[in-house]
């Protein structure tokens, strides 16, 4: 009876054997988690690529049904001229483009203070016509006007915008900014089309 007990027991270990045992036992559970790192790592990039799959998807059909919806571009017997300037002239041709801009203007509430002809490359062709305008008003109708001019035809684009509080300086007495009104300056440009007289 006696033998089977001293084979359960333990033979007692130093402090540095303990200490020795413990370091192994951590380095083993060290290695099984790097062991399973990549493993986690993986199956949660996965979880990402799908999701990111499934997004794509998405934004393809949405594509592709706003191209079906839009209609097939210009054809043969569209009028392309009225996508450019009127004019025979280079003199006609920017005075349309300036009477465009105030209409506009006119029609969204702004007050044009400047219209002023920037340079341009007048060559046979396809011609650049560019416009600087200065104008005030408030925000509502500085919205309007920039939505009317991007959906004009002849086509007009805004190349540069800058937006600005119409006063800083207020009389004696008045607190700064009095009204909303801006003052706004924006540079435009549009494109003629003519061929050799």
């Amino acid at each position: 009876m006696s033998a089977p007990l001293s084979l359960l027991r333990l033979p007692r270990l130093s402090p540095l054997a303990r200490r020795g045992g413990l370091i192994v036992i951590l380095g083993a559970l060290g290695l099984s988690l790097l062991a399973a790192l990549p493993y986690a790592w993986h199956a949660s990039l996965s979880d990402q690529a799908s999701a990111r799959r499934a997004e794509l998807a998405l934004l393809k059909e949405k594509v592709r049904a706003r191209a079906e919806a839009r209609g097939p571009a210009l054809g043969a017997d569209d009028p392309v001229e009225t996508m450019f300037l009127p004019g025979t002239t280079p003199g006609t041709t920017l005075a349309a483009f300036q009477s465009l801009v105030s209409e506009a203007a006119a029609a969204s509430g702004l007050s044009v203070l400047r219209l002023q002809p920037l340079p341009t490359d007048e060559v046979e062709g396809l011609s650049p016509y560019r416009l600087a305008v200065d104008a005030a008003g408030g925000l509502a109708e500085v919205q309007s006007f920039l939505v009317d001019v991007e959906a004009m035809l002849p086509i007009v684009i805004v190349t540069g915008f800058d937006i600005q509080p119409h006063s800083a300086e207020a009389p004696a007495g008045q607190q700064p900014y009095p009204s909303e009104e801006l003052a706004i300056s924006l540079r435009l440009e549009a494109y003629a089309w003519r061929t050799a007289p």
